[in-house]
């Protein structure tokens, strides 16, 4: 089938770009969304992912401040047009690639409004290609790049207007595509184990953003570390990191500790070398006053798992006061954390953490499935 962007020379395959290069069901192509203030009294964060073998679209946007997080819900049929990034009330919009874009959601019936404009104040990092297999299957098959940046606009929820002018609000864009698990089942060889770190972080004048993916036993095998220089927001033209500089690095070791009892991190050190050996350590304080559960955007949330069909459109809420979000409810194990982190060189900062734990990880201490960490 021939679209609108078949008029320009961008094909990867001999098919028509409304037709992806595999016929895995799991095929998707996905925008995340985050911004925070640095005080840990608002965070935000929007999601929109497109299923084209499933003939599917959905979106969520959610909100913590003030002790409850607010989600928005919606999915409907894909579009025939890879140019038409709307489903329900919620729409992303590039503005100029590689530099702004736009989160826009309107839905007055039930009380959510947000024009949210990103300014990126680094180059696009390429995280290159993850390839995971479960059993003899390819699991995860996938591209992804980020951007680090700050957002402006307004957000109300409930009637409660959010005003973000005069406040630095900060945070991130990935983009990433290809084949991952999504809703609907299916068998699987995989452990009931992951142990994951995510995250940007912002100095004065420089920021990174890194992932790390740990095993049972500890051994680390997959890890991404960049470390770029910060520009100023509001120019023109595409942004890489491959033009204004910057370098990879490897995190090699870490240090978790825990809340008594639960799988959330209190706090956390974290080696990263370069080529030449150590380079820099990294020390995570999370502030506790704020947690931003990615089950409102989606993640780990069985009625609202990604790539679902729904029928041709449907919408939907949630809302949950932060102390019901219980540490030890395994859907809940997916959280982003405000921190402040600070460098062994003396500069200071701050950072969204993200931390997925399920499973045991005898490094840390943590065992069984469900179990909270207990000191020695």
């Amino acid at each position: 089938m021939i679209t609108t962007f078949d008029d320009y020379l961008i094909h990867q395959t001999p098919l028509a770009l409304a037709h992806v290069g595999t016929t895995d069901s799991n095929a998707y192509d996905r925008y995340f969304l985050e911004g925070f203030v640095p005080d840990a009294s608002l965070m935000f964060g929007g999601a929109f992912g497109l299923y084209p073998n499933r003939d599917a679209i959905d979106a969520a946007f959610s909100v913590s401040f003030e002790g409850t997080q607010y989600s928005l819900f919606t999915s409907g049929r894909a579009p025939i047009e890879r140019g038409d990034t709307r489903v329900g009330p919620i729409k992303v919009e590039i503005l100029e690639p590689m530099r702004r874009l736009r989160l826009s959601v309107e839905d007055a019936e039930r009380g959510f409004h947000a024009d949210l404009v990103f300014d990126a104040v680094t180059g696009v990092i390429d995280e290159g290609r993850q390839t995971m297999t479960d059993g003899p299957r390819t699991s995860v098959d996938l591209t992804r790049y980020s951007q680090l940046g700050q957002w402006s606009g307004e957000i109300e929820v409930k009637g409660r207007r959010i005003a973000l002018a005069g406040r630095e609000v900060l945070g991130i864009r990935d983009h990433s595509w290809g084949v991952r698990p999504l809703g609907g089942g299916g068998s699987t060889r995989w452990a009931p184990q992951i142990y994951w770190f995510w995250g940007p972080l912002f100095f004065g004048d420089e920021c990174m953003h890194w992932h790390l993916n740990d095993d049972v036993e500890g051994e680390i095998p997959d890890k991404f570390a960049a470390l770029v220089p910060r520009v100023d927001a509001g120019g023109s033209g595409p942004l890489y990191m491959r033009d204004t500089g910057g370098e990879y690095l490897f995190p090699v070791s870490f240090t978790p500790r825990y809340r008594h009892g639960t799988r959330r991190i209190e706090h956390l050190v974290v080696q990263l070398n370069d080529k030449r050996g150590p380079r820099m350590t990294l020390e995570f304080i999370p502030d506790p006053r704020l947690l931003f559960s990615l089950m409102g955007l989606g993640y780990t949330n069985k009625a609202w798992e990604h790539g679902a069909w729904r029928g041709e459109a449907f919408t939907d809420e949630n809302a949950w006061p932060s102390h019901e979000q219980s540490p030890l409810f395994p859907r809940n194990w997916h959280m982003h954390h405000v921190c402040k982190v600070r460098r062994d060189d003396g500069k200071e900062g701050v950072a969204i953490l993200e931390q997925c734990f399920f499973g045991p990880h005898k490094p840390s201490g943590l065992k069984g499935v469900t179990n909270g960490w207990e000191a020695a």
